[in-house]
């Protein structure tokens, strides 16, 4: 005996619903998709600001605990005077230069490994630069790592410093390359900082003997090695 198979029909406004469920559902991943590409850069660059700040801090630090206070000027320059006082020569102590590059090579590479291991989150409300919000919302993560990268540059100046004197002045550069990951995005930036090492005043006239620093200074935003 053969059984009557009855099939339930679907009504029109069922149908209706569905479409209606499944255009709403495509325009909020649309939607979604929309923001998330504009607001992507907005959180890369909050990221690296982060990043930015907390490696020069952590290198500002270790140069000053680690390297500045192994220096003295009379150690970086060696002066030499006839017999009436007058400075007659001065001469870069390379040794003591290479000395002090090395250390803060090895100083940086460091702490820029330790800050690596940090856990670092950034308020999805810092991104909106309204200053009440910038502490709510989600907590993005970031992670900073390093590239193995240090470059290491001392360099001095000259300037007036008041009648008949003149101040010279010798400072340590350090510039290393550290990869800001979020999630999905990731950049590469270079951290430059400039820490003052020694000082002197020369009263008189510097003698045309005394040597600049040769050692090639690096500004910020040169891409060249």
């Amino acid at each position: 005996m053969l059984r009557r198979r009855h099939y339930r029909r679907t009504s029109p406004g069922s149908m209706f619903s569905f479409v209606i469920l499944v255009l709403i559902l495509l325009l909020l991943v649309e939607g979604l998709l929309v923001v998330e590409r504009k607001i992507r850069p907005s959180i890369l660059a909050a990221a690296v600001m982060e990043c930015d700040g907390i490696a020069t801090m952590a290198i500002n630090k270790v140069i000053l605990e680690e390297v500045v206070p192994t220096v003295s000027y009379k150690d970086l320059i060696i002066v030499e005077k006839d017999k009436s006082g007058k400075i007659v020569m001065a001469q870069t102590n390379t040794v003591e230069i290479n000395r002090i590059m090395a250390l803060t090579t090895v100083a940086t590479g460091e702490a820029v490994t330790e800050i690596s291991e940090r856990d670092i989150k950034i308020p999805l409300g810092k991104i909106t630069d309204i200053y009440f919000l910038a502490s709510y919302g989600p907590k993005i993560p970031v992670r900073l790592k390093p590239m193995g990268r240090v470059n290491t540059v001392v360099f001095d100046s000259f300037e007036d410093a008041g009648i008949n004197q003149t101040r010279h002045k010798i400072y340590l550069q350090v510039i290393t390359e550290v990869q800001v990951i979020v999630p999905l995005i990731t950049d590469s930036i270079e951290v430059i900082t400039v820490m003052p090492l020694a000082d002197t005043i020369y009263i008189g006239e510097v003698p045309d003997t005394l040597i600049n620093l040769s050692y090639p200074r690096r500004a910020a935003g040169d891409s060249g090695e």
